[in-house]
């Protein structure tokens, strides 16, 4: 009979910690769905915010072709960018990165009007510059969202014990966050005696 006690004692005891177990597994994997479609949600109002610049790209381009002929190659930039960015949009990564070329190409465009000042009097330029700007800082919001519910996700996946599970589950740490232009790390002079 003790033998019999014991038996079901270490049963018992087995069952207990297949239960926790499967909870833990369960509980994890729940959390990681969740944390791994956030990031998705982020990077679609990425995608959403960056499509609404690419829409207002050719007004803008439009807009400025009559004052600036001899910048061809501040147009032709901008087109070959958002050209590669639409290619580039079913694959994330390539997004991201054909997404900051297109940023680092739409600057100068928006510095012509120095260089122009009669592009101050079209009022569709203007109107058109600062949709782009409110879009630029509406992208700028959405990547950082994005970066930090990637950032939270790739915690997740790493921290023990959910990592063990997390391997299990098929989740992996994703590398696809939204990084400066290096060519933005040096800031612009300002001269303020003209």
């Amino acid at each position: 009979m003790r033998g019999m006690i014991a038996v079901l004692g270490v049963v018992g005891v087995l069952v207990v910690l297949v239960l926790i177990g499967g909870y833990s597994y369960v509980s994890t994997k729940n959390n990681l769905v969740g944390l791994n479609e956030a990031v998705n949600q982020s990077y679609s109002q990425v995608d959403v915010e960056q499509q609404r610049r690419l829409d207002l790209i050719p007004n803008l381009v439009a807009s400025v072709k009559g004052y600036v002929k001899e910048e061809e190659v501040v147009l032709t930039n901008i087109a070959n960018a958002r050209a590669a960015v639409v290619a580039a949009s079913s694959d994330r990564a390539s997004s991201i990165d054909a997404n900051k070329r297109l940023d680092v190409a739409i600057s100068p465009l928006l510095r012509l009007q120095e260089t122009y000042p009669e592009l101050k009097g079209n009022d569709q330029f203007m109107r058109l510059e600062d949709e782009l700007a409110g879009t630029e800082n509406r992208i700028q919001v959405s990547r950082m969202r994005y970066n930090k519910a990637l950032e939270t996700y790739n915690v997740a996946v790493q921290q023990f014990p959910a990592s063990i599970w997390a391997n299990m589950a098929g989740f992996k740490y994703r590398d696809q966050y939204f990084k400066g232009n290096p060519e933005n790390k040096v800031a612009p002079t300002v001269d303020f005696s003209k």
